[in-house]
């Protein structure tokens, strides 16, 4: 039988254990015991609530993964730690499909009213951490930072909340959130992060391409846009010139710039990636800065090779076009599925996140949206208009 629960059940439980583990520990220690946890859970009730269902798109997608999993096993400068991340991995998309089997069509409306609190509960705990109870600058600044993507999460799903007034609320919460976080990606993509619910509500007629074309061009306006960057991403001109190369990658967006030339370099020297989890050693300057590239894109290609990103790419393209056109799926699930993506997407390009960052809810919601979305755009039987 179809439960709308189950699902906004499981990012509840997830939702309250990630604010709570960091909480405990705000360097984020304890959030890989967390994923394994939920993997675990989403594992035990996926299996029990898809018994007698069809499994084969399952079936077919982890098949269709799994030669790309081996080869970057094989040639991972890890290979133990790899294998055991696409073991992970594979567990969240099986477990969070076989969820997605258990979602009634008839059900969109309910089941989206109930995922947008999950992340304000996120938002709401890394915002209070941030501006009231972290331990030191350090620790609210990240806080603020990680709460700036959540706040545009809280967006993303609250424009689909069926009653007006509880919609504005969010949103608009959501909205000042993002805002006043400090972090200047979050403010500048929030206008693209509201075109999908614009879309949905007013039914505008965008096809997918004119849809790409706006995202890739905001983007493109954003990042080269002199005085967007001084606002936003960094400082230009003269402050950049009389600035080292770590203080650079640091604070500003020309440090970006630095970062990706440096991921680009890895790329051409292994092109086949280092191996799904495995870091790179950034160096500017004879100091060590870590692994962090600031960009989920060049993090898929390093770890995991051009081929990856490519059919990643090919994948996020293939599934705009679908979230536009297929008719079998009900349009607020579509659009839902379409307004959290593009807030991933949005997050990718100025942050280390992609869909096999296992570390937050936001990656399992989306693996679970894709699943349910594929699912029953493969459904001959039914039209859920």
């Amino acid at each position: 039988m179809s439960s709308p629960n189950l699902a906004p059940r499981y990012f509840y439980i997830f939702a309250i254990g990630y604010a709570t583990s960091l909480i405990i520990d705000p360097s984020g220690n304890l959030l890989p015991y967390l994923s394994v946890f939920m993997i675990l859970y989403g594992l035990a009730i996926g299996f029990r609530s898809a018994a007698g269902k069809q499994f084969t798109p399952v079936v077919i997608f982890v098949i269709g993964v799994l030669p790309f999993a081996a080869l970057n096993c094989l040639i991972s400068s890890n290979p133990t730690e790899s294998t055991l991340k696409w073991f992970l991995w594979l567990g969240a998309l099986i477990g969070m499909a076989l969820m997605a089997l258990r979602c009634g069509a008839k059900l969109d409306e309910q089941l989206v009213k109930n995922i947008a609190p999950a992340f304000f509960i996120i938002w709401a705990i890394l915002a209070l951490r941030g501006n009231a109870i972290g331990d030191n600058a350090k620790e609210k600044a990240a806080a603020l930072h990680l709460s700036a993507f959540y706040a545009n999460l809280v967006i993303a799903s609250g424009m689909f909340i069926p009653h007006k007034f509880w919609r504005v609320v969010v949103v608009s919460i959501g909205a000042v959130g993002a805002v006043t976080s400090g972090s200047r990606a979050a403010f500048l993509f929030l206008p693209l992060v509201f075109v999908p619910g614009l879309i949905y509500y007013y039914r505008i007629r965008f096809s997918s391409a004119f849809f790409a074309a706006l995202l890739i061009g905001g983007l493109y306006f954003i990042v080269q846009n002199e005085s967007l960057q001084a606002l936003t991403f960094g400082r230009k001109g003269a402050e950049i010139t009389n600035m080292n190369a770590l203080e650079l990658a640091r604070k500003s967006a020309g440090g970006r710039e630095a970062l990706r030339e440096i991921g680009i370099d890895y790329i051409k020297k292994q092109p086949w990636g280092y191996g799904y989890g495995q870091s790179i050693d950034i160096v500017l300057e004879g100091k060590n800065m870590g692994s962090n590239l600031h960009n989920g894109y060049l993090n898929v290609a390093t770890q995991m090779g051009l081929h990856v990103i490519l059919v990643y790419f090919c994948f996020l393209i293939w599934l705009i076009y679908k979230l536009f056109t297929d008719q079998r799926v009900s349009r607020i699930s579509r659009f839902f599925t379409l307004s959290i993506i593009t807030c991933v997407m949005l997050r990718a390009v100025s942050e280390s996140f992609s869909l096999f960052d296992l570390g937050h809810p936001a990656s399992f919601l989306c693996i679970f949206l894709i699943s349910l979305f594929i699912i029953r755009s493969n459904n001959p039987h039914k039209q859920f208009v």
